[in-house]
């Protein structure tokens, strides 16, 4: 059974693939690559430790590419197959000639008949985890979470065996590892920054006060994205889940603002720090891309409402 490290160390890489964007929208070639090798590992189509362009990849590609395709994106195959190299748990080998990735000196992917001859292999020690079925369904699990949330029902459609119930073999270790690698990209992406008042502290060591919280809770929606994330100090974020304030919408600022609930008392010492919140902008990200989603802010202001 693999320990709550093992599982961690892999979802931080699953939460972090790095993708193409076109704007503010990322690709999506190379979660759905993933996708379509853990259907063909339950489907018996690959034994070996040795991923080749098969038909049947092709195939079981472009069905969940269809599923999660945005605006222009292509179902090339070749981009992902090739590029994945570059996030440090897979890597593309032809026979004889070693590694066809070289970092930092590949614009462009070989020819699709150079990469038909080659084979793509995982990191020996996540090979060993995804010989499991109940792990591949953890680490599916992540990857719709993460990527795809909004998807979540299309993509079951597509399954050789059904999904499993919701809950179902989400052990203890995935958990808290699914919840490490969310925590991680969040402060990352927010610089380890609250985004309420603006506390950043961060030792050597990698300790940090900054929290991620979820907008949406996890358990509501199975979803964590980063536009479903916020980085928060205990404080906010302990205040934000009691529905004492609520990032929202606002026509101004895409990112949205504060908004603060009636039990809050400016009167009493104490209190006026999280009331000075109310119409303030919600700190954001660099990149507009990881912007705390519409629906999400939707869903805090309703909530917050409901306490009038």
């Amino acid at each position: 059974m693999p320990t709550e490290q093992t599982w961690q160390q892999w979802l931080e890489r699953f939460y972090n693939l790095r993708r193409d964007k076109r704007g503010s929208h990322e690709r999506p070639h190379k979660p759905v690559l993933l996708l379509s090798i853990l259907d063909l590992l339950d489907r018996g189509q690959v034994k070996a430790n040795e991923v080749t362009l098969s038909p049947e990849l092709v195939k079981t590609f472009r069905r969940y590419f269809d599923v999660v395709r945005r605006e222009d994106d292509q179902p090339s195959i070749e981009n992902p197959f090739y590029f994945l190299s570059g996030d440090g748990f897979w890597k593309v080998e032809k026979p004889g000639a070693g590694p066809l990735y070289q970092p930092g000196n590949a614009s462009s992917p070989p020819s699709m008949s150079i990469l038909r001859s080659a084979a793509g292999r995982f990191d020996p020690r996540l090979w060993e985890l995804m010989q499991s079925s109940a792990s591949r369904n953890q680490l599916r699990e992540a990857l719709v979470a993460r990527y795809f949330p909004d998807r979540r029902q299309q993509l079951q459609s597509l399954l050789t065996t059904p999904e499993p119930p919701r809950g179902f073999e989400l052990n203890e270790e995935f958990e808290q590892a699914r919840s490490g690698a969310f925590r991680q990209t969040i402060l990352e992406i927010y610089d380890y920054t609250c985004a309420a008042c603006g506390l950043r502290v961060r030792l050597n060591d990698g300790f940090s006060l900054v929290e991620a919280a979820h907008l949406i809770p996890f358990k509501v929606t199975r979803d964590d994205n980063p536009n479903n994330g916020l980085a928060l100090c205990p404080n906010h974020h302990r205040a934000m889940d009691r529905f004492l304030i609520a990032p929202c919408p606002d026509t101004k600022h895409s990112a949205g603002i504060w908004r603060v609930g009636p039990a809050l008392d400016p009167r009493i010492q104490g209190q006026n720090a999280l009331v000075a919140l109310e119409g303030q902008r919600v700190i954001a990200p660099a990149e507009e891309k990881f912007y705390p989603a519409a629906e999400s802010l939707r869903w805090r202001e309703k909530q917050l409402s409901a306490k009038d």
